[in-house]
C-alpha cells in the first residue's frame, strides 16, 4: 500500500508543475535511433544483456549470473528468445581473476565487442569478451576497504571506463586498450577524491559519495550526482570539478546521468513517497560554447515514487522508471528546450502514466533499469526480486519485488504508451529463500 498510497497525487503535481512553471530546455536534434512503425516488424537480431547480483550458481556468496537473451522483437514479445546464463564469479576465477561480490552496473563499448561491469560490494571492474561470453580482465582501481565500483560508464572513443566509487568518495579514470596484446585491456589509474571539505561544502552535504559519473559524448566534461544531493560536472581530462549543483538545487540518489542531443539529463529519487522526485536538464551545449560559465538546467517533477532507470524514446519521449510505485513515467520533451524566446508551459509534460502492477510482468515487478530494443519498438527492465540486497530502504520495501527477470514491454504510439507484455522471470532459490535480484541491464546492439 505505501508504495503505490501517492500515486495519483503525485501525478496531479506532475501536471501542475509542468503547465504552470516550465521553462525552456534542448533539442535531441543528434539522437535518431528508430523507425515510427506502430506494430513491432521483422527486427534483426540483438541481445539483451542482464546481471542477477545475488549469489552465483556455483554457490558464490554474491558472485553473480549473468543472463543473456537474443533474438528479434518478436521472439522477444513471445517468450521465444534464446536465453544463456554466464556464472561470471566462475568465469573469473577460471582466468585466476578474484570474484567479485554484487555485479551491478553493466555497459558496452563502442562497437559492442566488450562489456564493462562494476560491483557494489567489492570494488573490481571486470572485462567481458562479448562474443567469447567469458572474463578476460580485471582491474581493481586504488580505494578503501568499503570501495566499491557501483556504476560503469565508457567514453565513446572507448578510450576510457569512468568509475563511480560510492562509499570511497572518489570517481576513477581508467585507460583502456581493447586491442592490447595479451588482453591486458585495463591501464592507467587516475583518481578524483570528493572526499575534500571544499567540494563538500560548496555541495552542502556531509559527504561526497558518487553515484554515476558519465562523460558526455565530446570527451569533455562529465556529470556526476551525490548520494546526499547535488551534482558536479567534471573536466573530464584533468578531473578537477568545473561546476556544482548544491544540493538544495539537486536533491540526493540521482542514478541516472545521460546525454541527448545538446542537453543531459540526471534524476534524483526517494524511497519515501512524501519526498517529491525529479528529473533535471542541463544546457550541455551551452557547456561547450562557454566552459567557464554554469550550464542552465530545468527541473521536471515526477508522477512515480523512487525514479530509478530511464530512457528516451523515439527522440521524443522520456520514459521513466519508478521502482517503488511499480510504474512508468512518460513525458513528451519538445525542442528548442533552452530558447528564452520560447514559451516554456508545454516543452516537458507529463503525458501518459503507466501501470505495471498486476501485469505480465508481474503483481510487484518493482523496475529498475530499462533500455531499447534497436528498432525502439521494444523495452526491456530489470526487476527486482524478494529479498533485494541493494538500494532497499526497510522502512519502505521500495526494492522489493516478487518476480527477479526481464520484463517485456511493448512501445506503443510511436512512444507515448506501453504495454507489459512478456517476463523472463529467473528465480536463485538457496536454502528455499528466492534470492534472485536484478539490476544491470543493457542492450547489445
Amino acid at each position: 500500500m505505501m508504495k503505490k498510497f501517492f500515486l495519483p497525487f503525485l501525478f496531479f503535481i506532475g501536471i501542475v508543475w509542468v503547465v504552470f512553471t516550465q521553462v525552456p530546455l534542448s533539442v535531441y536534434n543528434n539522437f535518431s535511433l528508430s523507425a515510427s512503425a506502430k506494430q513491432p516488424s521483422n527486427s534483426s537480431t540483438y541481445e539483451v544483456w542482464s546481471i542477477d547480483q545475488a549469489d552465483s550458481l556455483d554457490g558464490t556468496p554474491l558472485g553473480g549470473n549473468l543472463y543473456v537473451l537474443s533474438g528479434d522483437d518478436q521472439d522477444f514479445l513471445t517468450g521465444r528468445a534464446k536465453v544463456e546464463q554466464i556464472n561470471l564469479a566462475a568465469s573469473a576465477k577460471s582466468k585466476g581473476l578474484a570474484a567479485g561480490q554484487k555485479p551491478h552496473w553493466i555497459a558496452f563499448n563502442t562497437g559492442a565487442k566488450y562489456a564493462i561491469v562494476g560491483y557494489a560490494t567489492t570494488a573490481p571492474v571486470y572485462a567481458i569478451d562479448a562474443d567469447r561470453r567469458e572474463v578476460v580482465d580485471s582491474i581493481l582501481p586504488p580505494g578503501l576497504a568499503t570501495s566499491n565500483s557501483h556504476t560503469v560508464y565508457i567514453s565513446k572513443d572507448n578510450k576510457f571506463v569512468f568509475v563511480a566509487d560510492t562509499p570511497g568518495q572518489r570517481i576513477h579514470k581508467i585507460a583502456t586498450n581493447y586491442e592490447a596484446p595479451g588482453g591486458k585491456i585495463f591501464g592507467e589509474v587516475k583518481t578524483l577524491d570528493f572526499n575534500v571539505s571544499e567540494t563538500k561544502t560548496a555541495l552542502g552535504t556531509p559527504t561526497a559519495r558518487p553515484v554515476v559519473a558519465v562523460v558526455d559524448d565530446s570527451g569533455q566534461f562529465m556529470y556526476v550526482t551525490f548520494a546526499d544531493g547535488g551534482v558536479a560536472i567534471v573536466n573530464a581530462e584533468t578531473l578537477t570539478i568545473a561546476h556544482i549543483y548544491t544540493k538544495e538545487e539537486v536533491t540526493f540518489n540521482g542514478l541516472l546521468a545521460s546525454q541527448v542531443g545538446d542537453s543531459f539529463i540526471t534524476n534524483a529519487g526517494n524511497a519515501d513517497p512524501q519526498i517529491a522526485d525529479f528529473v533535471y536538464v542541463y544546457d550541455n551545449k551551452s557547456l561547450l560554447e562557454n566552459p567557464s560559465k554554469r550550464p542552465d538546467f530545468i527541473k521536471v517533477p515526477q508522477s512515480g515514487n523512487d525514479v530509478h532507470g530511464a530512457v528516451f524514446v523515439r527522440d521524443k519521449y522520456l520514459w521513466q522508471l519508478n521502482r517503488a510505485s511499480n510504474t512508468i513515467t512518460i513525458h513528451e520533451i519538445q525542442p528548442n528546450l533552452f530558447d528564452p524566446d520560447i514559451d516554456g508551459s508545454n516543452k516537458v509534460r507529463a503525458v501518459n502514466l503507466v501501470e505495471l502492477t498486476d501485469t505480465a510482468l508481474g503483481p510487484d515487478p518493482a523496475p529498475d533499469i530499462i533500455e531499447t530494443s534497436p528498432s525502439q519498438e521494444v523495452a526491456f527492465i530489470s526487476q527486482r526480486g524478494p529479498n533485494p540486497i541493494s538500494g532497499n530502504d526497510p522502512a519502505f520495501f521500495n526494492s522489493v519485488g516478487a518476480t527477479p527477470g526481464i520484463g517485456v514491454v511493448q512501445i506503443k504510439k510511436d512512444g507515448q504508451d506501453a504495454k507489459p507484455v512478456y517476463l523472463y522471470r529467473f528465480d536463485n532459490v538457496v536454502n528455499g529463500v528466492n534470492i534472485g535480484d536484478f539490476h544491470a541491464l543493457t542492450v547489445r546492439k
